[in-house]
């Protein structure tokens, strides 16, 4: 028997009969994938008007638009269109120039939009190259940009060499003499990001450019932003528009196996060597911005060697003396916003499961959670009382709101989704908690699955995070929604073990050198608490899927336990010592192992976590899904995974992603990943484990038909 589904008909037969009646619908691939996704807002400067972007993928025409949206927080919250949402839109970056007027990015160049006028968007910048990460200082009527650029470090320059190397380079090769010769998901280029700064002014009714853009960095074999991920938060400028802040990683050999970042400062008018005010910094640093008045920047320190999951603290520098706030706190904060006063800072930062928002008193150094459910994001000041913020959480994407930081009252700003989820079935989570191993409290969610009903018994899906140091939060994603797997008829749990994040340093770094001990002893018992504590989970009928660290827990436990139905390894290590060799981040496995394989004392470690010394035990159905452009995990991990279950002739698929790196982001690739997983989760939990068979017979294989895919 052949079935032909679609991603959301693998989601809703589970359903079906249980909402023949009901009006709600379930959240399919398709419907969460088309959802508008919001970025954070920008805040004009009196206050009364918010600016976000927001994305929306077409499933017919498998491409995304980008465009603006205006919040009026002074009138009845009204939301608006600032740019069209028409093809081809792709609208960020936006920023204020006054109260009427917007800026931001398209194709590379920085468009100027009036908020009170249906004039069409004028160009504001005609670079010669793409910029990006902009920023923009009112007081000195100043902009500051990254550009990619060769050691010239002009941006001519750079589109002449361009030009040249295509018109002449005959070859496709690379060379390098120094490690990283690739980072995530790119080969390291001879351009390097620069910061550059650029006056501009009021000629008539429009905003041009006054002058040419000066690189802050030339000469200085700095890069910033930071890649992969830097951006318009790796620097600030000063408030009178004379300085410019900014992270950049070391340059030396050894910039593969250390995290050491500095924090730099630079005069606004160029021709000045940057000066760093961290020159002691062994860790990484991150996040700098200034200060209201000017005075003070403040800016998040690691203080641990090759350790990126080290604590941040809260540094305050000012007159060239550096302090840390709050150092007795043990949470890890992400951002940091000023008072206009210098006397609160507000800072956002993982705690059990939330992203809450905190204020800490620079003088007393107490610590008060302001917002503490779900996650919040984007944090602007409104005035000393009110901040304007984005929240998300695993029932609905990004959403605006405000708080009164006295009162810790609320206010909703935006209800950008309420329409579109309204008749969707989005579970609430429910909390999770149990003693891991070595007695140590550990915490999680379960989602109840649609239509549910107590007297049933349901197939669970028991979902394991990657990182290792990171956590499940109470957060929207458009990868691993766990409200997919509840729509698709599964009781969903989700568990921060041993490692996680947001639970106090000492349970993130007890994951050290401790990979397959204390988190699988957690996961084990956290099953085991749940299955004594919800009689409707069908203890017969489990899957396991985790990503990344996650990926190789499926590999751990295949190795250690056959008490699930199937397992999903996504982008998972399969051999520690390997992959060592072959990733780029070398700080993350010495730090995590005890140092390099080659040292007896730290290869032992490798060879004690290393899933294929456990390969001889593998015995369960297991989905394997690898990308070409991961480079943190390369797909030779997958390719030898896939390897050993189909010589052990254990049931397996391999689904190979050409174009993706260590996450599935393109949307028409998104669908066919759901639907690969959903199918094989519900092949493999259709029956019970005991009398579930151990091969695929042809009479009994499922073929899955997405919206431009087909599995065969």
């Amino acid at each position: 028997m052949r079935l032909i589904l679609t991603a959301a008909a693998v989601v809703t037969m589970a359903t079906s009969v249980l909402h023949a009646s009901a009006a709600v619908k379930p959240l399919t691939p398709e419907l969460m994938l088309t959802l508008a996704r919001p970025s954070t807002a920008s805040l004009s400067p009196n206050g009364q008007l918010a600016v976000f972007s927001a994305s929306r993928y077409s499933i017919d025409t498998n491409k995304s638009i980008r465009n603006l949206h205006l919040v009026n927080l002074a009138s009845n919250n009204s939301l608006s269109d600032l740019t069209p949402q028409i093809p081809d839109t792709n609208h960020d970056n936006a920023l204020w120039l006054d109260n009427d007027h917007v800026a931001f990015l398209s194709k590379g160049q920085l468009f100027v939009k009036s908020v009170f006028s249906n004039a069409e968007p004028y160009p504001l910048t005609h670079f010669p190259i793409d910029i990006s990460s902009v920023k923009f200082n009112k007081a000195a009527n100043l902009i500051a940009f990254s550009a990619a650029v060769y050691a010239d470090g002009s941006l001519a320059g750079a589109k002449e060499r361009d030009e040249h190397l295509k018109d002449y380079k005959k070859d496709t090769a690379l060379a390098f003499d120094t490690l990283m010769v690739r980072h995530w998901d790119e080969f390291i280029q001879e351009k390097k990001n620069n910061i550059f700064v650029a006056s501009i002014k009021k000629n008539g009714d429009k905003f041009v450019v006054d002058g040419e853009a000066i690189n802050l960095l030339l000469n200085t074999g700095l890069e910033s932003p930071v890649i992969p991920f830097g951006d318009q938060g790796d620097f600030d400028i000063s408030p009178d528009g004379k300085e410019l802040v900014f992270v950049s990683k070391i340059n030396t050999p050894d910039n593969a196996w250390q995290t050491t970042t500095h924090i730099y400062t630079v005069p606004t008018v160029g021709g000045a060597a940057p000066k760093s005010i961290n020159p002691e910094s062994v860790g990484a640093a991150s996040h700098p911005v200034y200060s209201a008045t000017g005075k003070s920047i403040a800016y998040l320190q690691m203080l641990k060697p090759q350790y990126e999951a080290d604590r941040n603290r809260i540094v305050v520098h000012t007159n060239g003396h550096s302090r840390i706030v709050a150092k007795d706190w043990n949470r890890s904060p992400s951002s940091i916003l000023f008072d206009s006063k210098d006397e609160t800072i507000f800072v956002t930062a993982e705690d059990k499961g939330h992203v809450k928002i905190f204020q800490i008193d620079l003088e007393t150094e107490t610590v008060e959670a302001i917002v503490s459910e779900h996650a919040q994001s984007g944090l602007n000041l409104i005035d000393d009382n009110t901040i304007l913020y984005s929240t998300a959480s695993l029932t609905t994407p990004n959403d605006l709101f405000t708080v009164d930081v006295k009162s810790k009252d609320t206010q909703r700003r935006t209800h950008v989704h309420a329409d579109t989820l309204a008749s969707v079935h989005l579970s609430k989570p429910e909390d999770i908690n149990f003693k891991g191993d070595e007695g140590r409290d550990i915490h999680g969610f379960l989602l109840k699955p649609i239509g549910f009903d107590p007297s049933k018994k349901y197939p669970l899906a028991f979902i394991v995070h990657g990182g290792p140091q990171s956590a499940f939060n109470d957060n929207w994603s458009t990868r691993w929604n766990p409200n997919i797997f509840a729509s698709a008829g599964f009781v969903t749990v989700f568990l921060n073990p041993t490692g996680s994040t947001g639970y106090g340093q000492e349970l993130t770094d007890a994951i050290n050198n401790n990979w397959g001990g204390s988190p699988y002893i957690d996961l084990m018992k956290g099953l085991d608490h749940v299955l004594e504590t919800h009689s409707y989970i069908d203890q017969a009928r489990i899957a396991a899927l985790g990503a990344s660290y996650g990926g190789y827990m499926m590999n751990w436990i295949n190795g250690h336990t056959d008490r699930f139905n199937c397992l999903v390894n996504h982008d998972g290590i399969f051999d520690t010592k390997n992959g060592f060799y072959a990733t780029e981040e070398l700080y993350f496995p010495e730090h995590e192992y005890g140092g390099v394989p080659w040292d007896p004392k730290a290869r032992e470690n490798y060879e004690r976590w290393n899933p294929a010394n456990f390969v001889q035990n593998w015995k369960t159905p297991t989905l394997v899904i690898h990308s070409d452009k991961d480079y943190r995990l390369p797909v030779t991990e997958g390719l030898s995974t896939f390897t050993v279950l189909q010589r052990k002739g254990i049931p397996s698929r391999l689904v190979y992603f050409p174009d993706e790196n260590h996450w599935v982001l393109k949307a028409a690739n998104s669908l066919r990943w759901h639907a690969e997983v959903l199918n094989w989760i519900q092949k493999w939990t259709a029956h019970p484990k005991s009398s579930a068979s151990t091969t695929s017979s042809d009479d009994e294989s499922i073929e899955v038909l997405t919206s431009q895919v087909k599995l065969n």
